[in-house]
């Protein structure tokens, strides 16, 4: 499998794990000083994890398109992407989309999340 390949799998996972509210997964993936900006600011680790564990506004439904990764050296990447999701936000159902960013990082054999960002459109 290519590096561009595993990533677009565990940018694909991470989506996943937020929809069913799977904290345990972001805990393992998501590195100790990563960041996440968008328009509610920046959050650490720390803030992700219980978020996506309470997932109190459920994605319902996510799309992502146009993935595109960039090799920054032989153990970092940067992906991006148009990501359609729908959401379950104060008991309606709501369909946005987002320009993503993430950066990725190997540690070991795997791949760690340290960034990512986006941009509701």
């Amino acid at each position: 499998m290519t590096v561009e390949t595993e990533l677009e799998q565990l940018e694909e996972e991470m989506w996943r794990a937020n929809r069913e509210g799977d904290g345990s997964f972001y805990d393992r993936v998501v590195r100790d000083d990563a960041l996440v900006v968008s328009k509610y600011g920046v959050a650490g680790k720390a803030d992700i994890v219980p978020t996506i564990t309470k997932n109190e506004n459920p994605f319902l439904k996510t799309t992502l398109a146009d993935l595109k990764v960039l090799r920054i050296s032989d153990d970092s990447a940067l992906v991006t992407y148009k990501a359609t999701v729908t959401a379950l936000i104060s008991a309606a159902e709501r369909t946005f989309q987002v320009l993503a960013t993430s950066v990725y990082t190997r540690d070991g054999d795997e791949w760690r999340s340290v960034f990512h960002q986006q941009t509701e459109v």
